[in-house]
């Protein structure tokens, strides 16, 4: 399933409406930091603080998505009954206000994160939260990279001018 802007807020608003701070990774996350929709989106990539985790999960439920993948206890992936998709990130934050994937240990290496990666972009023509085109690159690394990560790339390096590894173009 093709997931549209109008999905992907609609998902948001769920969150929203119960408080729960999330922010936008991935595709969507992108195409949040360039203003627009530049591709098509299979699902919706968030970050949801850790105690607060458990309230979104059950949101997510509450709304008719169900579990279809758990690599616990950082990540959870869920589908509702239009082919929708949300893949939930728990992440646990330090005294800095850093974060950590939660099946990783806080205050080993770098953060998942940093505090200074959170932003704000559009999506469909509503401001969302968001993590920078920094934080973005970082996480496509460490994978093999598709068609559609090299696309992703290379945007966020035509309009914020940051590097991108040669093993990602």
């Amino acid at each position: 399933m093709v997931m549209e802007a109008c999905d992907a807020l609609e998902i948001l608003s769920l969150f929203e409406r119960a408080n729960i701070d999330v922010w936008v990774e991935g595709g969507w996350g992108v195409d949040a930091l360039l203003g627009s929709q530049m591709r098509d989106h299979g699902d919706l990539d968030l970050i949801v603080d850790a105690p607060r985790s458990e309230l979104a999960k059950a949101r997510l439920c509450d709304a008719g998505f169900e579990v279809i993948f758990e690599d616990p206890p950082g990540r959870t992936a869920y589908q509702d009954a239009r082919g929708r998709e949300v893949d939930l990130c728990i992440a646990a934050a330090d005294r800095y206000g850093d974060r950590w994937c939660t099946n990783r240990s806080v205050g080993r290496g770098e953060p998942d994160y940093p505090l200074e990666c959170f932003t704000t972009g559009w999506i469909g023509g509503k401001s969302v939260a968001c993590v920078g085109p920094e934080t973005q690159i970082r996480h496509h690394q460490g994978y093999e990279p598709e068609d559609v990560d090299r696309h992703d790339l290379g945007l966020l390096r035509e309009r914020f001018d940051v590097a991108i590894p040669d093993a990602l173009r």
